[in-house]
Parts: C-alpha cells; structure tokens; sequence
C-alpha cells in the first residue's frame, strides 16, 4: 500500500500551468521559455535549494487530437484536454524554499518579464508528491 502523505525524504512537487499571451506565435514563446528565460532563472532557483525544474511543452495540435481520442475512442466525453502552452515542474524540499523564491526581488522582475509572453490572468497550478513505479532507466522502484 502507498501513502498518499508526503514524507520528510520526499520532494515536494508544485506545478505551474501557463499560456502564452494572444498574439505571440507557439515557436517565439517555446524559444522564450527555453532559451530565454532559463540562463536568468537558474541562478535564482539554486539560490532558494530548488532540487529540479523542468518544463513540459504543450504542442498545440496535440491537444485537438488527444481530445478526438479521449471523446471517440476512449469513451471520456466529460474528460478535457486544457490548453496550456507550457506546464513548468518544481521540486522542492519545503514550502520554505518556495516562498523565498517567489519572494525574491530577482524574482519579481523575471515575472514581470514573463508577463510580457504568457498569459497571467489563467493558469492552474498543482501541488503534492511524485510516487515513482518506473525511473527514466526503466527500473521498477516499488
């Protein structure tokens, strides 16, 4: 049986869900995001004990057909597929190092940079722990 509680050797998870600003085309935005914004980002993140970041890019046509599927193949007509332009990943060991980061005057600029291509007024953000059946090698680890 697996805990749903998180323990002090776990890695707190928390999950950011963006779009892109109206008007800025998918590949300026995707470049922003991975190009861009990293080199400024990173030295803040290690700064305030972020374990990992990772960003999740969503393509758009994917989204439309990932839809179709779920309505028309897989029976799920009530489930939705949001479309987000990107979803960022953090794992943190505290909420302690979350609001010293979000906190930070470093930080505050880069958001307001951010806001220049993404979207602020929507989003979604997600919060809990990773229970990890298989890793990147292929190993089971429960």
């Amino acid at each position: 049986m697996y805990s749903t509680m998180a323990t002090p050797n776990q890695l707190i998870k928390f999950q950011i869900c963006i779009h892109k600003k109206d008007g800025i085309p998918h590949e300026e935005f995707v470049k922003w995001c991975t190009q861009v914004y990293p080199p400024r980002a990173i030295p803040l993140m290690k700064k305030h004990n972020m374990v990992k970041w990772t960003e999740t890019i969503i393509q758009p046509d994917a989204v439309e057909g990932l839809r179709h599927t779920l309505k028309n193949e897989m029976n799920r007509p009530k489930w939705t597929v949001p479309e987000y332009s990107i979803i960022m990943s953090y794992w943190l060991r505290s909420m302690d190092d979350l609001t010293a980061l979000t906190t930070d005057p470093e930080w505050f600029e880069l958001e307001k940079e951010a806001q220049k291509i993404s979207n602020p007024e929507f989003g979604h953000i997600a919060i809990g722990h990773e229970i990890t059946f298989i890793d990147e090698e292929g190993r089971s680890e429960k």
